[in-house]
């Protein structure tokens, strides 16, 4: 299907409503997040609006249901964006959900609403990228014994568990395997996993983080021929990492109304604190770094098969840290009051840590640029 600008705008419009009248409003209140139920209520009221597409043969401009055109990622990056600013985690869990069913659909699994509702993507394996050896598969180059035995342990699901953020009420995942010599896809039911909460979670709190363990050779894998599936790994990645940054743009944006908010009406010294030189550099340094983000993201608005990985991963690299910075300095810019649950400072800070340790997190992507580059 078609995507014009036009059609990317009205879209966006309808998203931006969806967001503030809906999402918003349960999430105001940042010591009170929303809960199981209420996530269960608005992703029902997503897909009913086409914003989730909950069926892998349907039609429709759903996040992430085309990825093939300027306009659609315009819009897939634009929708998360919207979202995230009323509620980083309801976007995380949105966008992992829209990957499951991208991944469901290249494979040509055929999954239905009741099937996709409850899934989630998995997208790396227990720890880091794979150090260089995922690269290196990527590029199609020849493997070392020691890049294959690195990437069998790194998808090795039944020897490492892997830590997910996802609803509580999630029923199904779908992650990569090794599996002779390549990456395939499984399909696995929640019945037939060790699933173990974990309480120690440092934000996204509409989610609830896991620990899982694959304990049966039971669920649905999916090989392919080895050039289609490191082309489909390949488009995964990168759609992840532009995820996560389009969440962290949207975490940005409501942070800096935040802060220009409260910067406008505290006093302090006879003067509000706007006036103040000090708060005037933390307000310039949360829009530097909203320019480095909205370029970014622009320049990364392509068709996927167009994107360079080893890009999106630098990019990602480098913008994270500079988007926790920009949500400590908007936490620091309300005082005593910004590390309150009740301000939201705080909790926007927490959740760009937690976007910046997903899909291996920012650290190891140095490793697997090493490999991209042949360093």
């Amino acid at each position: 299907m078609y995507m014009d600008a036009e059609d990317s705008l009205q879209l966006l419009e309808g998203v931006g409503r969806f967001a503030r009248e809906r999402i918003a409003s349960m999430a105001k209140r940042p010591q009170s997040p929303i809960n199981a139920d209420q996530l269960v209520l608005l992703t029902q009221e997503a897909s009913d609006l086409g914003i989730l597409p909950l069926a892998t043969e349907k039609e429709g401009f759903g996040i992430w249901q085309h990825t093939d055109a300027a306009q659609a990622m315009l819009f897939n990056i634009g929708a998360l964006r919207h979202i995230a600013y009323a509620s980083p985690g309801v976007a995380f869990a949105w966008h992992r959900l829209a990957l499951a069913r991208w991944v469901s659909a290249r494979f040509g699994s055929a999954v239905g609403p009741n099937d996709l509702q409850g899934m989630l993507l998995v997208p790396t394996g227990h720890y880091g990228l794979g150090r260089n050896s995922l690269a290196r598969w990527l590029k199609a180059g020849a493997l070392s014994r020691q890049d294959t035995v690195m990437l069998s342990d790194w998808l090795n699901r039944g020897a490492h568990a892997s830590t997910i953020y996802a609803p509580k009420d999630w029923q199904s995942l779908v992650w990569p395997v090794w599996s002779d010599e390549q990456i395939a896809w499984q399909h696995v039911a929640r019945k037939d996993l060790d699933v173990r909460s974990d309480h120690a979670q440092h934000g996204l709190d509409e989610l609830t983080g896991f620990t899982v363990l694959q304990t049966s050779t039971a669920g649905q894998t999916i090989k392919q021929e080895e050039d289609v599936s490191r082309r489909a790994y390949a488009n995964m990645l990168k759609l992840d990492m532009l995820g996560l940054l389009a969440i962290g743009a949207g975490a940005l944006d409501r942070g800096q109304a935040l802060a220009r908010e409260y910067a406008g009406i505290r006093r302090q010294g006879g003067k509000l604190i706007a006036e103040h030189p000090a708060v005037q550099h933390m307000l310039s340094d949360i829009e530097i770094t909203r320019h480095k983000v909205d370029m970014a993201l622009a320049a990364l608005a392509r068709p996927v098969d167009e994107l360079d990985v080893g890009a999106v991963a630098a990019t990602r690299a480098s913008t994270s840290p500079a988007l926790c910075h920009a949500a400590n300095q908007v936490m620091q810019l309300h005082g005593g009051i910004g590390y309150m649950r009740d301000a939201g400072p705080e909790k926007l800070l927490r959740d760009q840590n937690m976007l910046k340790l997903m899909s291996g997190g920012t650290r190891e992507i140095h490793a697997f640029l090493a490999g991209w580059t042949g360093a």
